[in-house]
């Protein structure tokens, strides 16, 4: 039985080992190339690895100020996704896009173990995605105390300098398709950078290539911030989350119709090209959703201002969603993580920075509302809002957008006239949706403020609707699970094609399905993660020497010294039951949160660990992993983060208590004598026994 199961044990390793994608490019890139992370050979299928560069761009080296990003790239590339780069933006301001790549759309989810488990709707498979942090400071970004953003503006002519540097380094990139995406205050974050690279396209220099930026998508976005504020009272009163028998309803009109009285005085200067401090100030507004959610408190329990189906402990509501945060936050504090992900200035990473946001104030920047009209006559704007969400909700779109004027005309036209068609994702109504002249609405239904979070299999067709990759009929827009709409010729058979690119300066006039755009595209097999022979050989060496130190291990244990306690020929004596007392003494390193939320814990050795531990007489881990651009030792006085202990050792004593019978048995050896022609003599071997091993720290 223990060899089928060290047979089992080995084909099992044989399965799951698994070697660094092969990648050929420059040495630049190879910087940047991610190699291992923890669990990606352990949980993520060979065949579904993402090809991954991550690291911290420079963008100002003289204030420290760089950015950290996280391309994930499908390696098996099609007609459909390989042109395609998308730009991930989490919101705030100072959060970090990290939420994105590891709570949403990303290909990882974090488990409990601290470690990555596969995402089926990653958006990564219908288009490489670079998740970055920004502004400077925000997330594993880095910059002086003093270089904190504080405008709209900035975030554009910073998000510019990090493009062009981003592709000098991946300049096969600068030729693809863009496309903007990100949720919350991304809504005013992505405006502004839009604008920002169509302004840089009518202004090139003879060496600059355009940006061939195609759409932008913005989920559950903070646009106009009055006019999102305005909503919340009619939104949850229309969803039942407070009535007007509330003892607190009434105070909360009163503010209500204050709010509506700015919204309205900014509406009568809509067209003022100067800012405004009625406009930028939201206080008042913002005021409404705490009046609600402090009046629907009950036993210390409120509503999730994220997603109202849930409910927080109070103040929170909401602060501490979602719940798997609890895991991503450890798991960006392990050494090896940060390793893994090429940092240089090693940071404490947090969700959100608060001395980012408290510097982001955007007094001198119009709302980015303002810029969607001249954004419509260019490119595709999509919005999208999940349903049960309220501090971004669904209303507050609607509402601003009936007001919008772009295209020659006000919203998506008269009620009476408006448009509106149903959602069809996979066979099921996944939302409804509103469009006109680039400009498109879609609600998701079952979703928070976080869509890809909730559905990311359908948040993932959201690329269809802003690519055109749709069918339509009377009533519904109809979207496929990925690649079931219709074949997809692999990217090698496609090389030959014709490029048929569309301008992204001359948009059609509404959205409309359309096949993907053909292009004349670069064999990328060579940067295809492959095992070649000399792979094999190796991992066939591996086996064996995974054989061996199990057959080590397993002879040592066959060979152990056995103990024969030794048993009184006497008739009226009792044998007890012998009890070992152990002692623990725990040494982990671990990080201390500026917080005091979170404690990373190690990851759990495995057996195959504990045996080449044991057999080359090694406690912990190794910290290296890969060899590419190693971090400092040392991390940076001005982001918060502390020391890291050393000790990684358990003292693990085990303590007989047969010693303890030791003087009893010896008196009774005396009267065993003079018994010893009659009888026959008990052999007596070695009584007690102190062993002292060390083993590595376990894992919850």
């Amino acid at each position: 039985m223990l060899l089928l199961y060290l047979v089992l044990l080995v084909l099992n390793s044989a399965i799951t080992l698994a070697v660094p994608p092969k990648f050929e490019g420059s040495d630049l890139q190879k910087q940047y190339l991610v190699t291992d992370i923890p669990g990606l050979y352990e949980n993520i299928p060979e065949d579904k690895i993402p090809l991954m560069f991550a690291g911290q761009l420079p963008i100002f080296p003289d204030t420290n100020t760089s950015y950290f990003f996280w391309k994930f790239s499908d390696p098996k590339k099609t007609e459909y996704n390989h042109n395609r780069t998308i730009f991930w933006f989490n919101g705030g301001p100072g959060c970090s896009s990290m939420d994105g790549a590891l709570l949403e759309l990303g290909p990882f989810r974090v488990n409990p173990n601290l470690k990555i488990i596969y995402n089926e709707g990653s958006w990564h498979h219908a288009a490489d995605v670079v998740f970055v942090d920004q502004p400077p400071g925000t997330g594993f970004s880095t910059t002086d105390g003093e270089h904190y953003l504080s405008d709209l503006d900035q975030v554009r002519d910073y998000y510019l300098v990090f493009m062009k540097k981003f592709f000098e380094i991946f300049p096969s990139d600068a030729n693809n398709e863009i496309y903007l995406a990100g949720e919350s205050y991304a809504g005013q974050y992505i405006p502004y950078v839009a604008d920002g690279i169509l302004t840089r396209n009518k202004n090139l220099t003879s060496e600059e290539k355009p940006y061939d930026l195609r759409a932008v998508m913005i989920g559950n976005g903070w646009i106009s911030p009055n006019e999102q504020s305005l909503s919340y009272l009619p939104f949850c009163y229309d969803n039942g989350l407070i009535t007007s028998a509330n003892p607190q309803f009434s105070n909360i009109l009163q503010k209500a119709e204050e709010c509506q009285k700015i919204v309205d005085k900014i509406d009568s200067n809509w067209n003022d090209i100067e800012v405004h401090g009625y406009e930028v100030d939201t206080g008042v507004c913002e005021g409404i959703l705490s009046d609600i959610l402090s009046a629907t408190t009950q036993d210390d329990k409120c509503i999730n201002m994220y997603d109202f189906r849930l409910t927080d402990s109070s103040p929170a509501c909401g602060m501490h969603w979602p719940l798997e945060l609890k895991y991503v936050t450890p798991f960006l504090h392990q050494d090896e993580v940060m390793h893994d992900l090429n940092l240089q200035t090693l940071v404490r990473w947090h969700e959100c920075t608060g001395r980012v946001g408290n510097k982001f104030r955007a007094r001198h920047s119009v709302p980015a509302v303002h810029l969607l009209p001249r954004l419509t006559e260019q490119i595709q704007v999509l919005l999208f809002n999940g349903d049960k969400d309220i501090i971004c909700n669904s209303m507050g779109t609607l509402n601003f957008l009936k007001k919008l004027e772009w295209g020659g005309n006000k919203g998506f036209g008269p009620p009476d006239l408006e448009e509106k068609y149903d959602w069809i994702f996979d066979g099921s109504n996944s939302g409804y949706i509103k469009s006109a002249r680039n400009m498109t609405f879609v609600n998701v239904y079952n979703s928070s403020h976080m869509v890809p979070y909730d559905v990311p299999k359908v948040s993932r067709s959201l690329i269809d609707l802003a690519t055109g990759n749709f069918d339509k009929n009377e009533t519904a827009y109809i979207t496929y699970p990925l690649g079931t709409k219709r074949e997809v010729a692999p990217l090698k058979e496609v090389a030959n094609l014709t490029e048929t690119t569309t301008s992204p300066t001359s948009p059609s006039s509404t959205l409309s399905p359309s096949s993907s755009s053909t292009s004349t595209a670069e064999t990328k097999g060579k940067n295809e993660p492959t095992s070649n022979r000399i792979t094999r050989i190796i991992q066939l060496l591996v086996i064996l020497v995974i054989l061996w130190g199990i057959y080590a291990l397993y002879a040592s244990y066959r060979s152990r010294p056995s103990s024969i306690i030794k048993k009184r020929n006497v008739s009226n004596s009792t044998t007890g039951t012998k009890k070992k007392n152990v002692q623990w003494a725990d040494q982990l390193r671990r990080f201390e949160d500026e917080l005091d939320d979170f404690v990373p814990s190690d990851s759990k050795s495995g057996f195959l660990t504990r045996t080449f531990n044991k057999l080359s007489s090694v406690v912990g881990r190794d910290s290296s992993r890969g060899n590419y651009a190693p971090a400092s030792s040392h991390f940076t006085d001005d982001i918060e983060l502390q020391g890291l202990n050393d000790a990684r050792i358990d003292d693990f004593i085990i303590g007989s208590d047969d010693e303890e019978e030791e003087g009893e048995e010896e008196g009774e050896e005396e009267e065993q004598e003079q018994e010893v022609e009659e009888e026959q003599p008990l052999s007596q071997e070695s009584e007690g026994t102190k062993k002292s091993l060390i083993d590595e720290p376990s894992d919850k």
